[in-house]
Order: C-alpha cells, then structure tokens, then sequence
C-alpha cells in the first residue's frame, strides 16, 4: 500500500482534515442544540460580565457574588484578561445578544477541532497514522470535550495553545531563534488566557538550559540565542498588560491576583465543610483582588497548622487524593442531560490506562519528545496538587495522554523533529 505523505498535497491534509471535519460537525450539532442552556452559573458568569464591561465602558473588571459585599466593577487584576477580551470581540461585532453568545461558542467549535487535528499530529510523530488517527477520534469523540466547547470557560482556548505549544516545541532544535520566538508568543498568549500557562515557558527554558550546559560552545551559544528569542516575546506578548497594570495601579503585577481561592479550597482535606466551592467562614474584601489576599493569607494560616497538626492526613491530600481528584474523575460538570455518562466514563478510563501505558512504551524506547510530554503532564500536575485540583482542569491535558493511545500498535512515528 502506497504511504499517504503529510507533506505535500491534497493526502497530506486529507485525513486530519477529515478529523477536524467531524470533531467540528459534532460541536456544532451539540451547540445549536443545547447551546442557551450552557452555563455553570460560576466563572462563565464573571467572564461574560467582564467582556461586557470592556465593551461598554472600556475597564477591565470581574465579580462574581461572595468576592465582594457589593458589585465591584472597578479595574482589576483578578484574573488574566485574554478570555473576556475573546468574548468581547463578539460582544463588539454582534451587540450584547444570543448572536454574540452563539458565534462566540462556534468559533470555539473551531479551535476545538482545531486541538483535534493538533492531537492527529502529535499521535502521528510518536506512532505514525494509526495513532494519530486514534488520538484524533478519542479528542473528537470524547464527550467532555465536545460539552466544553460550548461553555464560556478558558478550557478550549487554553487547551488549543498548549497543543500548538507542544506541536512547535516538538518541531524546535535549540538553535533555531525564529521557532522560539513564535514559541514565545504562544506561551504568552497562553498565559493571558489562564496564568497556569506560565509553565509551558519555564518548561522550554528548562530544556534550553540543559543544552546550555553541554560542552559544545557551539550549542551553548544556539541555546542562549533561542533563549533570548523565547524570552524576549514572551514578554513583548504579555507587555500591553503588564504596561496596563503599572499604569492603573502603580506596580508590576505579573500575572494575575486571584490565586486565593484555589489555594484556599485545597486546604479542606477531601473538601469537608465546603459547598458549591465556598465556605462560610470565608473573608470577604472590599473588591475579589482583597478578597484574594485574604483567603491566600488564610490559606497559608491552615497549610501550616494542618501539617502540624496532623502531616500523615494532609500528606495524604495533597499527593494522592488530590492526584485522583485531578486524574481520576470524567469532568460531566454541567452535562448532566446532556452527554451520555456511560460512554464518557469508558472513554476516559480509556484514555488514562492505554494513554499511560503508550507513554511508558514511549520513554522506555526513547521516543524523541517523550520526556517533554511527561514533563508538561508532570509540571500541571503539580501546580494543582499544590493550589486546587479538580477533573476540569485535567481537560486540557488529556489530548496528551490520549496521544499515546496507540503509539505501541503504530508505525514508526517521529515525524517531528526533534
């Protein structure tokens, strides 16, 4: 049978466009039909709310009820800014109606397939076309993925800028400045959408330093250049709101300020006390940025005396009930109705077991990328370990397990370079 090229014409785009042809067919079939009833009644409110504000009068605000007494409708920095200037956009172009909303969804439908065709990819490098194909249907099909496609949350933009940050970072050798650069504004803009994203970029500077440290001068001196590169538009990616922030409020602030309460709710050991993400005795500040530092400032309050107190309990939290918390759950948050849950649980056991395992084969035959997969996998993993770990947050990176599926029953693979 004669190999289908990926690189020149019409069968090098074929089958991916075939995939994201489906993946799109499905997410628009799903948002015309149970489009206006997607809502968790939580931060997609604030993001609405907030695009809504940038149209109207031109500040940048979030609230959400429990953050503040009050609405507070001031500027802040609560939250990265990426996601509701995504939503205005629509808001701008089609007023604030049910048309915003849907052509809003609908373009989420298309970086969705997007991710798909990105995950085709990704299998096709470590397995050749079957596990590309099988990465491909398991992202298209998964029905977590087709539910968020239509919810106003970070997920799907997010979860599109990682894949492309992978795919790239995967392609790159570390001599070359302009891949790095590019990489540079896709971390920067994945950072904008969520302040998470800030790992893709310690991850690939990371991997560059290591280079750095080989004998080769040669090699040394094409890793700090590319690092440079990295670096450089990383921060010309981020400066409009970095500038933003020192002008408003007089101080650099980096990333954004409403880390508390994640931190905050991964104190309560298996969440005891907690209900629909709150708890009772709380501090409230005057605006969600006080509120924030309140609730960091307790939370550190009970990270040192539940240790103390009880270390074997809270070491327990926070490793492996929060890693189960994190791995081990289908996120049908939202879908009851709406998507089959039978089907969802098997396809995400599906995914962990086959995806794990196909990673393991990976590394173990030293599949170039392997490791940067693991890493990125490991790195997020951490973060919410650490903060709040929930299944949603999982949702961006199950493509890259899903990537593994079937790279042990593939071809040869490695059609990126490394």
């Amino acid at each position: 049978m004669r190999r289908i090229s990926f690189n020149h014409g019409l069968p090098a785009i074929s089958l991916p466009l075939a995939v994201f042809l489906l993946a799109l067919t499905l997410r628009a079939v799903f948002i015309h039909h149970w489009g206006s009833t997607l809502t968790l009644l939580s931060d997609d409110l604030g993001y609405i709310e907030s695009a809504r504000r940038l149209v109207e009068e031109h500040v940048f605000s979030y609230w959400r009820p429990r953050l503040s007494p009050t609405p507070a409708l001031g500027p802040t920095t609560y939250i990265m800014p990426g996601y509701p200037i995504f939503l205005a956009v629509f808001i701008w172009l089609f007023g604030d109606g049910s048309h915003a909303f849907a052509a809003a969804r609908y373009t989420q439908a298309i970086f969705a397939a997007g991710s798909v065709c990105l995950a085709f990819y990704l299998g096709k490098h470590f397995g050749g076309r079957l596990a590309g194909l099988g990465a491909a249907l398991l992202c298209a099909l998964y029905p977590p993925f087709v539910l968020y496609s239509g919810f106003f949350l970070t997920e799907t933009l997010f979860g599109f800028l990682l894949l492309l940050f992978v795919c790239v970072w995967l392609k790159l050798r570390p001599g070359d400045r302009r891949g790095y650069a590019f990489l540079g504004v896709v971390s920067g803009l994945a950072v904008l959408v969520r302040p998470t994203g800030v790992v893709l970029l310690v991850l690939a500077l990371g991997a560059l330093g290591l280079h750095g440290l080989r004998r080769d001068r040669r090699v040394r001196s094409a890793a700090v250049s590319a690092g440079l590169a990295l670096v450089f538009f990383f921060c010309l990616t981020m400066s409009p709101w970095w500038v933003r922030n020192a002008v408003v409020f007089h101080r650099f602030v980096p990333l954004s300020e409403g880390g508390g309460n994640p931190l905050l709710l991964g104190t309560y050991v298996n969440l005891e006390g907690i209900k629909h993400g709150w708890h009772a005795s709380w501090p409230v500040g005057k605006d969600p940025m006080e509120t924030s530092r309140l609730q960091t400032s307790l939370a550190r309050e009970r990270l040192q005396t539940g240790f103390q107190k009880d270390f074997g309990r809270y070491l327990d939290w926070y490793t492996r009930h929060k890693f189960k918390l994190l791995w081990g759950r289908a996120c049908i948050w939202g879908g009851e109705g709406k998507i089959p849950p039978t089907l969802t649980l098997y396809l995400h056991s599906f995914i962990l077991a086959a995806g794990g395992l196909g990673l393991a084969y990976s590394l173990g035959r030293r599949l170039p990328g392997a490791g940067r997969i693991l890493s990125v996998l490991a790195a997020f993993t951490v973060v919410h370990l650490v903060t709040y770990a929930h299944c949603r947050y999982a949702l961006p990176l199950l493509p890259l397990l899903a990537t593994f599926a079937l790279v042990p029953f593939g071809g040869k693979g490695a059609d990126i370079a490394n």
